[in-house]
């Protein structure tokens, strides 16, 4: 089984959605989350900031005197106790530090520039804390200010509290990592799903590829519809899910029109769902369609799982059947060939009669013992060298036609048949003869008339096999139509025909022979058929009897 794809496989597809739409969602969401996340620091950050030098300068405007060690001793508490907070100072009235905390460097820090005279004007004018980060020292990034003005409206100076800007840094990182850590957990869990996908669409798939299983399908329903046979399916609900070509022109339906549609409302006289209720399958069913072409049928139940979920019905035209099996079997051309020896004697019979009614008795004996004479030579010879009685009948028949249409048809003497039909079986054997001498004897329908028409059939058994030979020295054929003639349908003589010599290659071709055709136009025509005893198998007719 042929389960390669040209393509990507389902899991690599699977897969590749899968990891698209989990990138497409972490990269949404971590955007959003950073969004969020960032959005909801800031205003943590804001209010950490705003209570701290809220607190401070709260607690320094109530301390009885500036006492800064203090004030640096209450800022070293606070910000431990505090987190969140990376910068602390205290500034005095004319704006210039006292005390700056860092708590990086866990403790004092570094120099930093007095306040702008607008930034404390704001500052006394609001009374409440402002951020201002134009004014934060080197290295940070959001500040909060406030002044610091006593009960009785007095200003004793300002308070700030700052971040570095590695803390938000810090923020987004850890939240990005959060994300990234979960990214990575849905992928994982992601591709295991696809797995587990991808395993139960190639098992529902019966282990093909999507596309590989695609194309299959095509290839199988383009043979369905090349079939002879009609071809129909219902489902459990009696509908029809598919039809082929031959079935709709056996039926009279268009094939598009009726697909889905319930079986009862397109063929209301159809017994297809009686097998879904039966459970067992009919076969050689005699039905009559829309247009009244008599056809066979065969009818099966489909299961799954041991559940019935449909039924498949096979049409047959039945008249094409029939002629077919006669073709097969022979007995088309025994009763031509019967038909033509009755057709003859009635003919001489006639000449007895009209010589009788003459007076010319003498003659009419003479004329009786001569065709006595002539015919027992004739059927004689045949049956001394062909001992099956088919056969040789119809040898005897076709003479007889071909005594009719004024053509000579001679039996090779040195033919012979035994009558146990050693390499093939007598309908064969029917077949084979009963359609080249039918051709070879319409052959001269368009031959020039005058002359002599004749047919030679030549039938040789022996040990090493069989030869059957039809010569005649009608039209011949031309070498285009020599290499068609084993086609179905292909003929010189109008519709209805074209199957004798299609029929003659199936039995060749079914019983390992060899067929020969050689024709010249104007000199007639040679078919040579042969079949051989294949080798090491011992002579049928020297085998000994066995008990």
């Amino acid at each position: 089984m042929d389960r390669k794809q040209t393509g990507q496989t389902v899991y690599q597809q699977i897969r590749r959605v899968s990891v698209l739409g989990i990138l497409t969602a972490m990269i949404l969401a971590t955007g959003a989350g950073q969004w969020i996340s960032l959005t909801q620091e800031s205003a943590a950050r804001d209010r950490t900031l705003t209570a701290a030098v809220q607190s401070m300068s709260d607690a320094l405007a109530l301390s009885a005197e500036e006492d800064w060690e203090q004030a640096a001793a209450y800022i070293e508490q606070t910000t431990r106790g505090i987190s969140g907070i990376d910068l602390f100072a205290v500034y005095d009235v004319e704006g210039n530090p006292q005390v700056f905390y860092d708590a990086e460097a866990d403790g004092a820090g570094g120099s930093i520039a007095p306040l702008d005279e607008a930034l404390m004007e704001s500052l006394i004018t609001s009374g409440k804390p402002l951020f201002d980060d134009a004014q934060a020292p080197e290295g940070a990034d959001h500040c909060a200010y406030i002044a610091v003005i006593e009960p009785g409206g007095e200003v004793r100076g300002y308070v700030m509290a700052g971040l570095y800007l590695r803390s938000i840094h810090q923020t987004v990182i850890r939240t990005l990592a959060v994300y990234i850590l979960i990214g990575a957990a849905a992928l994982g869990i992601g591709t295991l799903l696809s797995i587990q996908l991808a395993r139960r669409i190639k098992s529902d798939l019966l282990g093909y590829e999507p596309d590989a299983f695609r194309d299959l399908f095509l290839r199988r329903m383009e043979l369905l519809d090349a079939l002879d046979e009609g071809m129909l399916a219902i489902d459990k609900e009696k509908h029809i899910i598919y039809i082929n070509r031959a079935a709709a022109e056996m039926l009279s339906f268009d094939k598009a029109a009726v697909l889905g549609k319930p079986l009862a409302e397109v063929y209301p006289q159809s017994t297809i769902p009686w097998v879904m209720r039966t459970g067992r399958a009919e076969y050689n069913v005699g039905l009559e369609s829309l247009k009244h072409v008599r056809i066979l049928s065969d009818r099966m139940p489909v299961r799954r799982d041991g559940r019935i979920v449909g039924a498949v019905a096979i049409f047959r035209n039945r008249t094409e059947v029939a002629n077919l099996a006669k073709e097969l079997t022979g007995v088309q051309h025994i009763v031509e060939a019967m038909r033509a020896y009755t057709h003859e004697f009635m003919n001489k019979l006639h000449v007895i009669l009209g010589l009788l009614q003459l007076g010319e008795a003498q003659q009419a004996e003479e004329y009786v013992l001569q065709l006595t004479q002539t015919r027992a030579l004739s059927v004689g010879m045949i049956s001394e060298r062909i001992a099956e009685p088919s056969v040789a009948a119809l040898l005897i028949g076709k003479g007889c036609r071909a005594a009719e249409l004024g053509v000579r048809m001679t039996l090779d003497p040195e033919s012979h048949l035994s009558a146990d039909a050693l390499y093939l079986p007598t309908s064969g054997l029917i077949t084979i003869l009963g359609n080249l001498i039918g051709n070879a004897l319409e052959a001269f329908s368009n031959a020039p008339s005058g002359g002599l028409h004749q047919v030679d059939v030549t039938i040789r058994e022996s040990d090493r096999g069989l030869i059957l030979s039809v010569d005649d020295n009608g039209p011949g054929m031309s070498a285009d139509l020599r290499e068609h003639i084993f086609e179905r349908g292909i003929t010189t003589k109008g519709s209805g025909h074209g199957t004798g010599l299609f029929l003659v290659k199936s039995v060749v071709d079914a019983y390992n022979g060899e067929i020969r055709v050689e024709s010249t136009p104007g000199v007639g025509s040679s078919f040579i058929v042969t079949f051989r005893r294949p080798d090491g198998e011992p002579d049928p007719a020297a085998a000994p009897d066995q008990e």
